[in-house]
């Protein structure tokens, strides 16, 4: 039922059209803030709840995941006041769906603590059981917050998740593959990954956009682990060639720095300016942390052959210089320190050193570490 206190020029489903004529991204998501800003205005409390919940899978889709979670809380506050404001079946669906794209953010935001997490999870949970929908998505969001703190008790919330009946809610069948492989990986077991890689290798599960993407991206950061530039190199020029540029894909990126930092530095070099901006600002830590990781390899990697660097790095960049001229120990140095700070935010929050041994792995030169 939508509220009768609105502006008489309001007209939601025209806004809404128009819209989804835009492309995803940044567009889309400025013209959703209007859209917001129109319906709150107008008191229409349908098109309130429901250009949030765009606007929601535009930052977790197409730009930074995070910003999602601002657009929950105000679901839900609107939502309180106006229970009605929604058909059933569409109730059901975006609401959990908007809970489920402010909780996976929070693996990643280390400001954000462990108390406030359990709280909104456990509100999802109390969602999933009024509904009888979603229980498979919540142990996979279980899943993923503890994978950095307890790998095992991550990969119990895995297998619960698998256990459970799969629905509408449920993450697409080659991505849940995709985390499955991750997660073996960062355990070791490279059996069990290659198993749960072997559906999306054959091509019997349908491929989303995210695939086989996740899948080299769980192998490429596994083969930079230990250090195997060989399965490292094809990996990285699959992925390049298959991702998009836009902030939500910086991650895969990253990891393509990574790999060309000792391949390809000339690209790599080039690459860092056309991104720094977008990664400093992401309200997403891990991504920022991957990218600054990559960078301070880059660099470190720069200053054995040559003391300075030109590069166009734009006025927002901390360390700019009119000239372009940048001393390369200097910015392997502040690369350097802006993960090692981020690490350390994780590590604290999460009680564990899983980010303190992350970036000490790529401490080893690569002489000794890359064959």
């Amino acid at each position: 039922m939508k509220n009768d206190t609105k502006i008489n020029d309001f007209n939601g489903n025209a806004l809404s059209s128009f819209i989804d004529t835009l492309p995803d991204g940044t567009q889309k998501m400025s013209a959703l803030s209007d859209a917001i800003r129109d319906a709150d205005a107008a008191n229409d409390s349908y098109w309130r709840l429901l250009f949030r919940a765009d606007y929601a899978c535009q930052a977790v889709f197409h730009d930074d995941a995070p910003k999602a979670i601002p657009m929950a809380a105000e679901f839900n506050a609107i939502l309180k006041q106006y229970p009605d404001a929604l058909p059933e079946e569409l109730l059901v669906f975006s609401h959990l769906l908007i809970m489920q794209m402010a909780i996976e953010p929070m693996s990643d935001l280390p400001q954000i603590p462990l108390s406030e997490w359990k709280q909104l999870i456990d509100e999802f949970h109390t969602l999933t059981e009024r509904y009888q929908f979603g229980e498979r998505t919540y142990w996979a969001q279980m899943a993923r917050f503890w994978q950095y703190i307890d790998k095992e008790k991550a990969f119990t919330y895995l297998k619960k998740s698998w256990s459970t009946p799969r629905d509408d809610m449920s993450d697409c069948e080659a991505c849940e593959h995709s985390y499955a492989v991750h997660l073996s990986l960062l355990f070791g077991d490279h059996e069990a990954a290659d198993q749960y890689a072997k559906p999306l290798k054959e091509h019997t599960v349908e491929y989303c956009e995210d695939t086989p993407k996740l899948m080299w991206l769980a192998y490429l950061e596994d083969a930079l682990r230990r250090g195997d530039l060989s399965e490292a190199e094809p990996l990285a020029a699959k992925l390049y060639g298959r991702t998009n540029a836009d902030k939500s894909e910086l991650h895969y990126l990253a990891a393509i720095l990574h790999c060309w930092a000792y391949t390809d530095l000339e690209k790599a070099l080039e690459q860092i300016p056309l991104y720094v901006d977008w990664a400093l600002s992401m309200w997403d830590q891990k991504t920022k942390y991957d990218f600054c990781k990559a960078s301070w390899v880059c660099f470190h990697e720069c200053s054995k052959k040559q003391d300075s660097v030109t590069l166009p790095f734009s006025p927002q960049f901390p360390l700019y210089r009119e000239d372009n001229v940048y001393g390369s120990a200097e910015l392997a140095q502040w690369f350097h320190a802006e993960a090692q700070t981020i690490a350390e935010r994780f590590d604290a929050r999460n009680g564990s050193d899983y980010f303190k041994q992350d970036l000490a792995q790529v401490q080893l030169s690569p002489e000794n570490k890359l064959h």
